[in-house]
C-alpha cells in the first residue's frame, strides 16, 4: 500500500519515477488488451502481412506499460507517431519479428525488421538512452528460462531503425536518470536463479562502440524472489538512486536502495549485506516512493507499538517510520512516523514533539484508540478514530460526539478527542484531521 497525502485535502502525492518493465506487475487482462485502433491500420496491418509471407500471429507483450502487440509511439518527437508491431509468421515457430513503422507522404513504410530466435516479448519501453535525439526502443524477449529475459536496444532517426548492442540478461528492467546530463540510464534487475546471479547492473551507452555496456553492478539479496515496486528519484544530498521494494517467499518485505557512488566509480546497495537481517524487513504491504511528496524517496520501515503482552499484541497498531537514505553515510534517517490501520486502510501521523516510546495505539473493531504509554502499560486515552458504515452515518446513526474526518463510499471516518489542553500530548481537533492519511494499494 501507499500513503496518500493529505487525505484533508483529497491530494495524491504519490509520483512514480521509474518507468520500467516487471514480470509481475499487471494480470492477464492486461495482457490481451487489443492493438490501439489507427486510421493507418489497414496499411500497417499490410506491411505485416508482406513481413511475415502470409498468415502470422501477433504477439503482445506480457508486462510493463505498453501490452498491444502494435504500439503507436512519437519516438522522433515531430508530433507524427510511429508503429512497432510483433508478431510471429505461422511457419516460424521459434523466431519473432519486431517490424518498426513510419508514415511518409507516400503512406507507411518500413523503418526495420529485426528477427529474434524467441517466441515472446517480455516488456516494451521508450527512453533516451543514446544520443540520436529520439527515444529509444527497449524491448526485452523472453527466454525458456523462469525470470531470465534478454535486453535489447533500437534507435531510430530519419526513418531508419538500428540496432544497438545490449545483451544483458534480466528479471526486470526500469529507465531513468541517476544524474549523467539528459540521457537516462537503464538499471536491470536479476533475481537469483540456477543461470542468474542475484544483482543490478547500470547500463550506459558509449557512443563508439554503439552499445550499451555494463557501467557497474552489485550484488543483491538473493532471497527476495519477486520485485513489488520500483522508483527512480533523489536521496539525500543530491544523490540519485532506485529503491526496490522487493518480497521473500514468505511475503515479507524488504527494500534495497542502489545508487552510483561517483568518487569510487561504483554501484552501491548498502542496505543489503550478507547474514544481517535488512533494517527494511516488514510485513505490511507499504513501498518506497515519494510518499511525502517531498522529492526524495521516503523508505518504510515498520515496528509494533508498545504493547502489554500477547493478548494486546495482536492489536496493536503497527509504527510506520519514513526515512530518507542518506548516501554519503549509508544510513537511514527517520523523518516521520504514522500509526497505521490495514483493516479500514488509513494511518495517522504522529506529531514529532511525541516520543516513540510514549504513546501506543490499539485496534477495537472499527475503532483506532490512541493512549499514553507508561510503566509499561496504556495509561490516559488521548484520541480515536472511528471507521462507520457511510450509509448509516448519512442517517445520522452512530454520530453522537464524532467529528467528521472524511468520508467515501464505504465508510465514515470520523474522530473523538479527549486529549486535555495542557496535556504534552494536546491536539486539536485540526490536527488530528490533517494526521490523517487514506492507504491505496500500489499498482
Amino acid at each position: 500500500m501507499k500513503l496518500r497525502l493529505p487525505a484533508a485535502l483529497l491530494g495524491a502525492c504519490m509520483i512514480l519515477f521509474a518507468n520500467g518493465c516487471s514480470f509481475w506487475e499487471l494480470g492477464l487482462n492486461d495482457a490481451l488488451r487489443p492493438p490501439k485502433t489507427m486510421g493507418d491500420e489497414a496499411e500497417i496491418e499490410k506491411l505485416i502481412s508482406e513481413s511475415a509471407k502470409g498468415s502470422y500471429i501477433l504477439k503482445y507483450p506480457k508486462n510493463g506499460n505498453y501490452r498491444s502487440a502494435i504500439i503507436t509511439q512519437d519516438i522522433d518527437g515531430d508530433n507524427v507517431s510511429e508503429a512497432i508491431a510483433f508478431f510471429r509468421a505461422k511457419e516460424e515457430p521459434a523466431r519473432l519479428h519486431m517490424l518498426v513503422m513510419y508514415e511518409s507522404d507516400n503512406g507507411w513504410k518500413i523503418s526495420g525488421d529485426f528477427v529474434t530466435e524467441t517466441t515472446d516479448v517480455d516488456c516494451v519501453d521508450f527512453a533516451k538512452v543514446t544520443d540520436s535525439g529520439s527515444l529509444d526502443i527497449l524491448v526485452g524477449y523472453t527466454t525458456y528460462s523462469p525470470n531470465v529475459n534478454f535486453l535489447s536496444c533500437y534507435t531510430y532517426r530519419n526513418g531508419e531503425t538500428t540496432s544497438v548492442s545490449a545483451g544483458q540478461s534480466y528479471s526486470a528492467f526500469y529507465c531513468g536518470n541517476l544524474g549523467s546530463g539528459n540521457r537516462s540510464e537503464v538499471m536491470t534487475l536479476s533475481l537469483y536463479s540456477p543461470d542468474n546471479e542475484a544483482k543490478a547492473t547500470l547500463l550506459e551507452y558509449n557512443d563508439d562502440k554503439h552499445a550499451l555496456y555494463s557501467k557497474s553492478s552489485v550484488s543483491m539479496d538473493p532471497s527476495v524472489i519477486k520485485y513489488r515496486h520500483v522508483a527512480f528519484g533523489e536521496l539525500a544530498g543530491g544523490v540519485r538512486g532506485i529503491t526496490v521494494d522487493g518480497a521473500y517467499a514468505d511475503e515479507t518485505l524488504c527494500t534495497q536502495v542502489i545508487y552510483y557512488n561517483r568518487d569510487l566509480a561504483v554501484l552501491r546497495n548498502p542496505l543489503y549485506r550478507e547474514k544481517t537481517p535488512n533494517p527494511t524487513l516488514r510485513t505490511a504491504d507499504i513501498f518506497s516512493d515519494d510518499i511525502t511528496n517531498n522529492k526524495r524517496l521516503d523508505i518504510p520501515t515498520v515496528h509494533k507499538l508498545p504493547f502489554e503482552n500477547a493478548n494486546t499484541q495482536s492489536v496493536t497498531a503497527d509504527r510506520v517510520t519514513l526515512n530518507n537514505f542518506d548516501a554519503a553515510e549509508e544510513t537511514l534517517v527517520n523523518e516521520q512516523d504514522y500509526a497505521l490501520n490495514t483493516a479500514y486502510n488509513f494511518c495517522v501521523k504522529i506529531p514529532k514533539t511525541w516520543d516513540p516510546d510514549s504513546y501506543t495505539a490499539q485496534l477495537d473493531g472499527d475503532d483506532m484508540r490512541f493512549y499514553e504509554w507508561k510503566n509499561n502499560s496504556p495509561g490516559e486515552q488521548l484520541f480515536e478514530i472511528r471507521a462507520i458504515d457511510a450509509t448509516k452515518w448519512n442517517q445520522g446513526k452512530d454520530k453522537d460526539g464524532y467529528t467528521l474526518i472524511y468520508r467515501d463510499n464505504r465508510y465514515a471516518y470520523a474522530m473523538h478527542n479527549y486529549t486535555d489542553s495542557d496535556s504534552q500530548f494536546a491536539l486539536t481537533d485540526d490536527e488530528i484531521k490533517t494526521s490523517f492519511s487514506l492507504l491505496t494499494i500500489a499498482g
